[in-house]
């Protein structure tokens, strides 16, 4: 990446996301030679319901590998960053300086960037306090706050993997799991840090449920009920989440008299469906019943039990009558996730190079009927249905505009393998812009879409060549 364009990632954050006199932030500096002449982009997730990421901070890494990033931050918080195969990440607090370490660079290989399943691997990073940004002194536990943690779930996991794992299927000895419960926490009772506290009494509580097997309801009442609400603490979050997984569904089946789903699917009424749920003696607080009404429909829009516009209007009702700004925030996080690739929305639009080494946009296509596709050149059903394009292309190519989003080696390999096939529709290389495949949530290929002539979603998936997609289209045309 070319350093003039850094300079202008790294302007364009500040201009959309200011620091102002007053505001708390956070440096994070550190020196590594692999990233010379590169950017990096620190992440954080504005919400642990959808987990959209959010950029907090780029900086440009000069010639000797120094680097030295401002991140605007109230609070403690998961951040990170993907450098090719590694997920590395540290837990941030607001007005410190932190040198970090980061590792070794190890770029994805062509196999991972089309992988649809690939994972990072996860590196929690050396994080060493330097400083702070408003001259205060800083305490210990603030200084370790990252060594801890990384203490903490060295000695955690080998328990959690004994006897959460392992559980399913055998009698829980509730004595052997309370004492390693004890074992796990002594060389951190004495520390007071506030987030660290939480993290260890969450992750306790994630052992209790699996472990010791515990019900979704007790341990709701324990650790969540009458308890402040930590909307950026993973291991809060993430015990959550666990326990709320398709609540609706589960309430339905513990509560079968208010009838939650007639009121959530075909009443769409939000004022109903918070009078049914503020019954329940554990959800009482309001910001703890939204945090799980949010929850629910989330993962309702992806039950096939429930009807995807129904949970979408409610969402649409929850964010205008909260009053909490970070549930107004993941109502327009989640928002943005589902329409991209929802019927009857704008698609994500993509600039990629074709086989003539042209940058094409899908907004360039706008005024055609777009049949959008994502193959590679190397699967035995890509190559089969790029015949069946070919006929598509002869019979349709005065409707209909074919477009093939390339996952290959390169953008040369797709030069030849379109020449030496006569490939008569558009092929697009993935290479500049490789988050296309993840913004189409590409799981398989090939994959299809058709898009209309006013550039919204008409199916999301669209059916292959072989699928009956040319008839399918013909009714579309003609309905127009």
């Amino acid at each position: 990446m070319n350093k003039p364009f850094i300079s202008f990632l790294c302007l364009l954050l500040f201009l959309t996301n200011p620091l102002t006199a007053g505001d708390s932030f956070t440096i994070l500096k550190g020196r590594k030679i692999d990233y010379a002449g590169d950017s990096l982009v620190f992440l954080s997730y504005s919400n642990m319901i959808s987990f959209h990421e959010e950029r907090v901070g780029v900086c440009a890494v000069d010639d000797s590998g120094f680097f030295e990033c401002r991140i605007k931050l109230s609070q403690t918080k998961h951040i990170f960053i993907y450098l090719g195969v590694y997920n590395c990440y540290l837990y941030a607090q607001p007005d410190l300086v932190y040198n970090i370490q980061l590792p070794g660079r190890r770029d994805k290989s062509l196999q991972d960037l089309v992988n649809p399943y690939f994972e990072e691997t996860a590196i929690h990073l050396s994080a060493k306090v330097e400083s702070t940004t408003n001259n205060e002194d800083v305490s210990d536990l603030e200084k370790e706050l990252n060594f801890t943690i990384r203490a903490f779930n060295d000695a955690f996991y080998p328990y959690y993997y004994k006897y959460a794992i392992n559980a399913y299927g055998k009698r829980v000895d509730r004595g052997e799991l309370d004492k390693a419960e004890l074992e796990i926490k002594a060389p951190f009772d004495s520390m007071s840090h506030p987030f660290l506290v939480s993290y260890i009494e969450y992750r306790m509580g994630l052992l209790q449920h699996y472990g010791g097997q515990k019900s979704n309801k007790r341990i709701f009442g324990e650790y969540f009920e009458k308890k402040p609400v930590l909307h950026y603490n993973p291991a809060y979050m993430e015990l959550f989440n666990q326990l709320n997984k398709n609540f609706f569904l589960a309430f339905a089946e513990e509560n079968p008299g208010p009838k939650l789903p007639i009121v959530l699917n075909r009443e769409k009424d939000y004022r109903k469906v918070n009078e049914i749920l503020i019954k329940e003696a554990s959800l009482k607080n309001d910001s703890l019943r939204e945090l799980v009404l949010l929850k629910g429909l989330y993962d309702g829009i992806f039950d096939e039990k429930n009807i995807p516009s129904s949970m979408i209007q409610l969402l649409d009702s929850l964010q205008y009558h909260t009053q909490i700004d970070i549930h107004k925030q993941a109502v327009k996080d989640i928002m943005l996730e589902i329409t991209e690739i929802l019927p009857g929305y704008k698609p994500p639009d993509f600039t990629l190079y074709n086989a003539d080494s042209t940058l094409i946009s899908l907004s360039d296509l706008q005024g055609n009927y777009v049949y959008l596709n994502f193959c590679n050149s190397f699967g035995y059903y890509c190559i089969r249905e790029f015949e069946y394009l070919k006929v598509i292309h002869e019979r349709l190519k005065d409707r209909l505009k074919i477009v093939t989003i390339l996952v290959d080696d390169s953008v040369e390999s797709m030069e030849e393998l379109v020449k030496s096939n006569n490939y008569p529709w558009t092929f697009l290389h993935f290479s500049n812009q490789p988050d296309v495949m993840e913004s189409y949530d590409i799981r398989a290929y090939p994959s299809y879409f058709l898009i209309g002539p006013d550039g919204t979603l008409i199916l999301s998936p669209a059916p292959s060549p072989v699928e009956n997609f040319e008839p399918t289209f013909n009714r579309i045309y003609l309905d127009q």
